[in-house]
């Protein structure tokens, strides 16, 4: 019987024996040394120009707000616990917001959408997700087009701010909204 793997185990020793690449170390990889890291630039040019303009807008609003860029959904929504959170975020808490205007509490406001730089389907896709999320917190969320680079700080405030002030109120705990099914979704934090 052992004449059977005969052939397979001798092709097997061969192979070793042969083979150019080094045999796999026992030692753990060294992140830093074998990824070498670099700073890379976190905000191109149109986003650069944005976020000056909402930074600008927000200070005259609210002074004490800040503004956060590239806002992960698993960091601006909380989700029920009854399924499963690693199936929720691969499908959207990986998702991101451009901008979002915080109150001085930490309390997400405001959500700032850049246009799409594409009509992939993909792209779209993503974006059709990520505003259905959106639209569950109830959270203020504007589409940002080139005509608000050409506002003054003032009017491009009370074009980004004014829902925050009507859909929230100003207590942080107004951000709550129900989901459809009756499930609670609020606004900022993490799953408990």
């Amino acid at each position: 019987m052992s004449n059977l793997h005969l052939p397979s185990a001798l092709s097997a020793w061969l192979n070793r024996l042969t083979r150019q690449t080094p045999p796999p170390s026992v030692e753990p990889v060294d992140t830093v040394m074998q990824w070498p890291p670099e700073a890379a630039r976190v905000l191109v040019s149109a986003e650069r120009h944005a976020h000056r303009s909402i930074a600008q807008a927000l200070a005259l609003q609210h002074p004490k707000g800040f503004l956060l860029a590239h806002v992960p959904l698993f960091k601006l929504v909380r989700v029920p616990g009854q399924h499963s959170y690693r199936e929720w975020l691969g499908r959207a808490g990986m998702l991101t917001v451009d901008f979002l205007l915080c109150d001085e509490h930490g309390y997400g406001r405001a959500a700032v959408l850049l246009p799409l730089g594409d009509d992939q389907p993909r792209h779209i896709r993503k974006r059709d997700r990520l505003m259905r999320v959106l639209a569950a917190t109830e959270l203020a969320v504007t589409e940002w087009d080139r005509d608000c680079a050409q506002l003054t700080p003032e009017q491009l405030g009370a074009h980004l701010m004014p829902a925050v002030e009507n859909a929230h109120g100003n207590h942080p705990a107004a951000a709550t909204a129900a989901t459809p099914g009756g499930r609670r979704a609020e606004a900022i934090g993490h799953r408990p």
